[in-house]
């Protein structure tokens, strides 16, 4: 049995002008190994579920992972150990999704992957021996695609190199993990060397590349476990290669040509329609849009990229936006929001969330009021009030953003004004409210013709 356990912390990752994929730790061809322990390892790829949260059966927690995201490794002692994975509900109550036995090797590590509907969730088991390496690492890959039968075809070339220079390496299916060999294995190694690389991926049997990544530098000498998986959140088409190290951290690669998009809020509480132009690095394939007070405009799927943004009121009463930057990258979604800033129009963007939204809402705040530069929101459910929330964000200054998870549920969402003596003043409540659907919600705060002179708005 599992009589200890510690937590090895993540590591300082270094950044670089490529994605840099770094961990401690590693493993090789041959039985040397100065790993003494045996390690456990959870990795979240359910697209429509929940945090989850790992623990001993009858013991202790041993750590949680998001979709996309992976818990501390563990290390301890070798044996059988019984695991339970359970969720969080709205009520705050533990909702167990199920439980399995694994058995712990010493200098092995035990990888536990959930995939699937989180209704009905496959958990999978890998284990390998961690051998210790020198200027090498080992490549390993596996799927969790919502739709299992997905393959593909894995290819691997030295940075710089084109895909007709790329070497095949295998296929990458789910319910399994698969090694791979280096091509140009030395006297030394046959283990991979630690460099750069871009991977591709192709249907099966197919030489048309449907995902490329940008350059790795795979420059540790380590076990790089990659792991495709669909999009969530904001977007919905697509899929990410995640890069799982030996800790917390993992690394999500988008497609070099994917797509992206945005969505546009208009705040403003003039009676005039305002007319965005939405312009890139070819004028003549300008997006205009015009949106009404209070409206927002659909998900708009553009090329990655830098574009420009002009923005104009039709009855003139405020000043043209002109030339403002926004830029998309590869898989991104982002809301752009149009408020008044004095006599001028004036826009504010922040990333949507790309965490699944079936269970966990992703909650981006926004401050539009000019009179506070500091402004709190609470979200207070049915039994709370203000001062026992459990969930706020505070300290939101005007024309900025922030954000938080809270479960779905109903809430009042108000919003409040602190002064410098402590004093809190009610901007607005927005009476209970739920957020139980399957969208990316934001809230912001606005001058509008009531009491207080504002309001809430929930945009989803």
């Amino acid at each position: 049995m599992f009589t200890h356990f510690k937590i090895i912390m993540r590591l300082a990752m270094a950044a670089l002008l490529t994605v840099l994929l770094t961990a401690c730790g590693g493993s090789g061809s041959s039985t040397n190994s100065d790993y003494d322990e045996a390690y456990l390892h959870f990795y979240n790829g359910s697209p429509n579920g929940a945090t989850v949260y790992m623990r001993e059966v009858d013991g202790s927690d041993l750590g949680y992972a998001q979709f996309g995201d992976a818990s501390a490794l563990i290390s301890g002692e070798k044996g059988d150990l019984e695991l339970e994975f359970y969720r969080i509900d709205s009520d705050d109550q533990e909702v167990v999704i199920d439980t399995i036995t694994v058995t712990l090797k010493t200098s092995y590590k035990t990888l536990v992957v959930l995939s699937g509907d989180f209704e009905a969730p496959v958990f999978d088991t890998y284990e390998y021996f961690r051998e210790s390496l020198e200027d090498h690492f080992r490549l390993m890959a596996t799927s969790t695609m919502f739709d299992s039968t997905t393959t593909f075809d894995l290819y691997m070339s030295d940075s710089g190199d084109p895909f007709e220079a790329a070497n095949y390496l295998g296929t990458i299916t789910s319910g399994e993990l698969t090694e791979y060999t280096y091509w140009d294995g030395d006297d030394d190694s046959d283990d991979f060397n630690e460099d750069e690389y871009t991977i591709y991926l192709t249907e099966p049997g197919s030489d048309e590349v449907i995902f490329e990544t940008p350059t790795l530098s795979l420059a540790y000498n380590t076990e790089y476990v990659l792991i495709t998986r669909d999009l969530s959140g904001a977007i919905q088409n697509g899929m990410a290669l995640d890069v799982l190290l030996n800790s917390t951290t993992v690394y999500e690669v988008t497609d070099v040509d994917a797509t992206s998009q945005y969505r546009i809020y208009n705040s403003l509480n003039i009676d005039s329609p305002v007319t965005v132009t939405f312009t890139g690095d070819n004028e003549a394939q300008a997006i205009s849009v015009e949106l009404a007070p209070g409206e927002v405009g659909e998900f708009t799927e553009v090329e990655y990229g830098d574009y420009r943004i002009t923005a104009s009121i039709a009855d003139n009463s405020l000043t043209t936006m002109n030339n403002k930057l926004i830029t998309l990258n590869q898989s991104e979604s982002k809301a752009i929001v149009l408020y008044q800033n004095e006599s001028s129009l004036a826009s504010l963007s922040f990333v949507e969330s790309s965490a699944s939204q079936a269970y966990d809402k992703t909650i981006n705040y926004v401050n539009l009021v000019d009179d506070y530069a500091d402004v709190d929101f609470y979200m207070v459910r049915h039994d709370e009030t203000i001062d026992t929330a459990e969930y706020s964000t505070q300290h939101i200054g005007f024309a900025e953003t922030n954000s938080d998870v809270v479960p779905a549920d109903y809430y009042e969402v108000i919003a409040v004004h602190e002064d410098s003596n402590e004093e809190q003043y009610l901007l607005f409540r927005y009476p209970l409210y739920g957020f139980n659907e399957t969208k990316n919600y934001f809230i912001s705060v606005e001058p509008a013709e009531t009491s207080s002179g504002y309001e809430i708005k929930i945009v989803n």
